[in-house]
């Protein structure tokens, strides 16, 4: 635009005046082009004043006078007035120059003028406007009060495609908004900014030719603008034309849907490919694992099985390498990250790898600090599958009486492992082709597709670490991938490391009835070769799906595998069957099926599977599954994460996670029909009903009646009128959270005397003692809650500012620990973050009274910590009251209104939460294992869980056990809505 300034401003006012173009530069404004017969005059051609400044070339009163006239203009005004230079009338014209709807110029005409024609010279100021104005690609108009066009070049008539009159002809036009829908044109950027006077910046607008039912997409932008001295509001809208950019934005959205659309059908091809082949593969592969165990067969008849192995090996092997990669291209592939033993893991890898090593002579060794636990975040089942592939490739390209030495060791935030080996290695060339799928090393004559690396790659790319490779062709390689750490790491002690456990017998004496319903006969005859050799299990089948329900109601089962692609039903129609009738509903099931991608498998899973066997089937794979299902009945399905909580009494924490009881102490736990009862401080809320359920619906699987739940209402006083109504039925066992530890020890202690086994939720009456009084003390994590807390506090915070707590006045470790938890990290973490106020309350109906108080003595105050989320609840009604609409707010329980909050970014930013559900089922499980008379721990913890907006939904179904109420999802799904 600047080049044809010279081409296109008249001779008349070149010859006779100045034209000149600024455009600014911090506080000055910069000659842009100059030419004119004032410049001559003043002994200055175009290339003397170019790029410098006003007040270089002009005189000092002329250039002051611009250059306040040039700050006008660049805010969008039109200047005009009039000046003597030389002794001579000039008129004098300013106006800005756009591009892209930005001023980016200042362009200035002086023209000798006679005062009685002025009139005259602004007909060539016009003219050479309109030069300016034409010589753009944008459409540049002024739209005034009324609506009129007072400036405009003929890109807009085009752009709008009006014809003849359009000074107010443009109110006519049908406009559509970017999604498509109409576009009233009170709502267009220039009417809306000459209404309220608000700039918009590249504003999408559809200008809709019905004839041809096309759109021409426009990008608009409007500023505010005063013309010359007047007070008129107007405003200035440069149009650029952007369909072709539409259009090709819509190509692209179209493409990328396109190849979703594709990269979902090629999923579909290979799940039901994956299906097609794994069906034969099962009869092949397993009958010969059968051949193989047959001592009948001579050497060259086992040479042919050990064939047959190995092909049908590599092609299982291959379908699942092509599978996974497809997942992971996909975005399919589901990543669970926890705290993982890296230890022990590698250890897991070395014992799987180890008979493939020594069969070739190679020695595996290690050099890692077993003093110190290595703990990393990542998918336990994902790492094992990288640890193994790299093992497998460190085997597979050594050398004869090679050795593979594995390293690993701490480094900033992340943890390296390096895995060695004495192999064939490769050129550097090669170091970032192997990494890509299919490539093979050059010359490598061992088999494989290719694939293994290049998974390995993306899974630890998606756990949030790098690999790399260092090696040299002859001399070996050394695979390098790294794997970030947690943070605050405490050791946690597992309970079957602290106690002698009894040693399982080799030749147990229990024996188990198993249902397989299959209608395959194939697949049946190997089931049935698999269990003759093993007289511990009896096997009974079924062909379908009615035969199945029929033989399991009637038939006393252990065990049921279940196919899930039956020819008279689904096999989850099955289940559901099964589940729902009195007689069946407490029988294992593991799901059997051809099917091998993980969407599969985990929607199996989360309709209540105890297992899932993919076809087709190892024999090993096989008995273990069986084993580990009937081993396995009942267990915690929760993170293993760090317990940085302590008991009561300082005990050391055991994970929830730990513990289970098998089949066989379940059967021992059902024929004694026990009672049990409940007797909660508080019933009515989220963390108090999740918890119940955790507990009857364990109690239901053990066989256990539950005769009646209380609940106190916080008054002590209740409680104890509740546990001696209770002890009237002579329960065997009772589950409860004291309201106060003092004034409800005397009737636990009542109940312990006797011979009821107490579990204690959270607390623990004074002078009882473990094992003599009480089986064990359950609760959340909640010196880490506190923890998760303070976290999200400091973040909303941005680190800095003034908070306040709100903690319980009653004597209780639990609420005392997320107190602790929350004040050490903020001034370890957040030294910068000062608390400045603090009270308690003693029921939770306080939380309101007590939190505006506290913001009234504290007006500065941007932050509350609630100690749990009813008085969390009044917290958030005292924003209210006082008026504080940006106090942040982080507390402890993920109950429902305060889930409701988080999704609609109100005050409650986030929460340390509790697994009430998980923690109910350990309640249970412990009452089992004292029924059992087993061992039990003193102190069992649950993992601390931080919750926020980003996970809000999957933390609910951690939480409850189920999905989160329908108006959180749809608050959280419309939150950008809400006011």
């Amino acid at each position: 635009m600047s080049d044809s300034i010279s081409n296109t401003t008249p001779v008349s006012v070149t010859k006779r005046g100045l034209v000149c173009k600024f455009t600014k530069r911090k506080n000055t404004f910069i000659f842009t082009y100059c030419d004119g017969l004032l410049l001559y005059n003043w002994g200055f051609n175009q290339e003397d004043v170019n790029g410098k400044k006003l007040e270089d070339i002009l005189p000092s009163k002329l250039s002051g006078i611009i250059n306040k006239y040039c700050y006008q203009a660049w805010k969008g005004q039109f200047i005009q007035y009039e000046t003597k230079l030389q002794g001579k009338d000039y008129a004098a014209f300013l106006a800005p120059l756009f591009n892209n709807g930005e001023i980016v110029e200042v362009i200035c005409t002086f023209i000798q003028s006679n005062k009685p024609s002025i009139e005259d010279e602004q007909v060539y100021t016009n003219s050479l406007y309109e030069d300016v104005l034409q010589t753009m690609s944008e459409a540049v108009i002024i739209i005034e009060k009324d609506g009129k066009i007072t400036a405009l070049n003929d890109n807009f008539q085009k752009m709008i495609g009006l014809k003849g009159d359009y000074t107010y002809g443009w109110t006519e036009v049908e406009y559509v908004a970017e999604d498509g829908s109409h576009l009233p044109y009170s709502e267009l950027p220039g009417v809306k900014t000459l209404e309220k006077g608000i700039s918009f910046h590249n504003s999408i607008v559809g200008v809709k030719d019905n004839k041809n039912n096309q759109i021409k997409w426009l990008s608009v932008n409007s500023k505010p603008l005063t013309i010359r001295d007047h007070s008129d509001r107007a405003s200035l809208v440069s149009i650029s034309d952007i369909t072709e950019r539409k259009e090709m934005e819509n190509t692209y959205i179209q493409a990328k849907e396109e190849a979703v659309k594709a990269n979902s059908a090629k999923s579909d091809f290979l799940s039901k490919m994956s299906h097609e082949l794994r069906t034969p593969l099962n009869g092949i592969f397993g009958f010969a694992q059968l051949l193989e165990l047959d001592d009948s067969l001579n050497d060259q008849q086992r040479d042919y099985v050990q064939e047959i192995l190995k092909g049908g090996g590599h092609l299982l092997n291959l379908i699942n390498e092509v599978l996974d990669l497809s997942r992971i291209e996909t975005g399919k592939i589901k990543i669970s990250i926890e705290e993982v033993p890296l230890l022990n893991i590698i250890d897991e890898c070395i014992n799987i790898v180890e008979p493939l090593a020594k069969k070739n002579n190679i020695h595996i060794q290690k050099q890692l600090d077993s003093q110190r636990e290595m703990v990393v975040l990542a998918d336990p089942v994902r790492l094992r599958q990288i640890l193994l592939n790299l093992l497998e490739n460190a085997i597979k390209y050594n050398l004869q009486n090679g050795n593979i030495m594995i390293n690993s060791y701490l480094e900033g935030d992340s943890q390296f492992v390096h895995i060695v080996d004495t192999g064939v290695g490769f050129s550097v060339e090669e170091y970032h082709k192997i990494f890509v799928p299919f490539y093979r090393v050059e010359g490598a004559k061992e088999e494989g597709t290719g694939i293994g690396l290049a998974i390995v790659k993306q899974l630890v790319q998606q756990m949030g670490g790098e690999i790399s490779v260092r090696s040299k062709k002859g001399q070996g390689s050394d695979f390098c991938f790294s794997l970030p750490v947690p943070k605050d790491l405490k050791p946690v002690i597992r309970w079957e490391d602290e106690v002698e456990l009894v040693k399982k017998v080799e030749g147990r004496s229990e024996h188990y009835r198993l249902l397989y319903i299959e209608d395959n006969e194939s697949n049946l005859n190997l089931v049935k070769n698999i269990i003759k050799s093993h007289p511990s299990y009896t096997l009974l089948t079924a062909n379908n799906g009615k035969k199945g329900i029929e033989k399991a109601a009637l038939e006393k089962v252990d065990l049921i595998l279940l196919d899930l692609n039956l020819p008279d039903m689904s096999g989850y129609a099955v289940f559901d069957i099964l589940k729902a009738k009195e007689q069946t509903k407490g029988i294992a099931v593991i799901a059997v099926s051809a099917n091998a991608m993980p969407k599969d498998i985990q929607h199996t899973l989360d309709k209540g599977f105890d297992n899932y066997l993919s076809k087709p089937i190892h024999v090993k794979d096989f008995l273990n599954t069986v084993n580990e299902t009937l081993n396995n009945t009942i267990t915690q399905n929760i993170p293993h994460h760090r317990i940085l909580s302590t008991g009561p009494y300082g005990e050391e924490a055991v994970s929830a996670k730990t513990l289970q009881l098998t089949l066989t102490e379940l059967k021992k736990i059902k024929e004694k029909k026990y009672r049990a009862a409940i007797s909660m401080h508080y019933a009515d809320n989220d963390w108090s009903k999740s918890q119940i359920a955790g507990i009857t619906s364990t109690f239901e699987k053990m066989g256990v009646e539950v005769i009646a739940v209380t609940d106190a209402q916080f008054k002590w006083e209740k409680q104890v009128e509740d546990i001696e109504t209770i002890l009237i039925e002579k329960p065997d066992i009772i589950v409860s959270i004291p309201v106060d530890p003092i004034f409800t020890a005397s009737v636990y202690k009542k109940a312990a005397n006797a011979g009821v086994k107490l579990v204690f939720m959270d607390n623990v009456p004074k002078g009882l003692e473990h094992v003599k009084d009480y089986v064990s003390i359950v609760s959340a994590d909640n010196f880490g809650n506190g923890i998760e807390a303070a976290h999200i506090m400091g973040q909303e915070l941005g680190g800095k500012g003034k908070v306040g707590m709100i903690n319980y006045n009653a004597d209780l470790f639990a609420t005392n620990q997320r107190t602790e938890g929350f004040v050490e990290t903020i001034k370890q973490r957040f030294p910068s973050i000062e608390i400045v106020a603090r009270a308690g309350i003693t029921e939770p109906s306080d939380g309101e009274k007590v939190a505006v108080d506290m913001i009234r003595k504290n007006p500065d105050m941007n932050g509350m910590f609630v100690v749990w989320d009813v008085p969390a609840k009044g917290a958030m009604k005292s924003n209210e009251a006082v008026g504080k609409s940006d106090l942040v707010i982080t507390t402890i329980d993920l109950g429902f209104n305060a889930a409701l909050e988080i999704a609609k970014d109100g005050s409650i930013k986030g929460v340390g939460a509790q697994l009430p559900y998980q923690q109910g089922v350990a309640e249970a499980i412990l009452a089992g294992y004292a029924l059992l008379k087993k061992q039990t721990p003193p102190y069992v913890a649950v993992p601390a869980l931080r919750v926020t907006k980003e996970n809000l939904l999957d933390a609910w179904r951690l939480v409850y056990n189920e999905d989160a109420p329908e108006l959180i999802q749809r608050t959280l799904k419309y939150a950008k809505y809400l006011e």
